[in-house]
């Protein structure tokens, strides 16, 4: 058997990630969607990929003004809310066929931050 020791406050901060994760989990699984005053913002590569669409059918619904968008620095921006909303609204057709698809693709590309 092998022993991992680790300092004390170490292990403490684990766990309460641990249990932010864990609150996350619950809340999420009970329809409550996690408030943030800060917005993830995606750019249009990320958003593309994410809902496997092109850019340029990306830059179609930018154009149509079915979803807004900012621009800096010459990129793209859009609000991940913005998006949600656009597939909410069947605005955004695309292959992940549930806003829960959309936002579990959004997870795992981005680690869970």
């Amino acid at each position: 058997m092998e022993v991992i020791t680790m300092d004390s406050r170490a292990y403490k901060d684990l766990v309460e990630k641990i249990d932010q994760i864990s609150t996350f989990v619950v809340k999420c699984e009970a329809g409550i969607k996690p408030q943030s005053n800060d917005e993830i913002w995606l750019d249009s590569q990320e958003v593309a990929n994410l809902l496997r669409i092109s850019t340029r059918t990306l830059q179609r619904l930018r154009a149509e003004n079915l979803i807004s968008y900012a621009i800096l620095r010459g990129r793209c921006l859009y609000k991940l809310s913005e998006i949600e909303r656009g597939l909410n609204e069947r605005l955004i057709t695309c292959d992940p066929y549930t806003l829960d698809e959309f936002r579990k693709n959004y997870l795992l590309s981005n680690g869970a931050k």
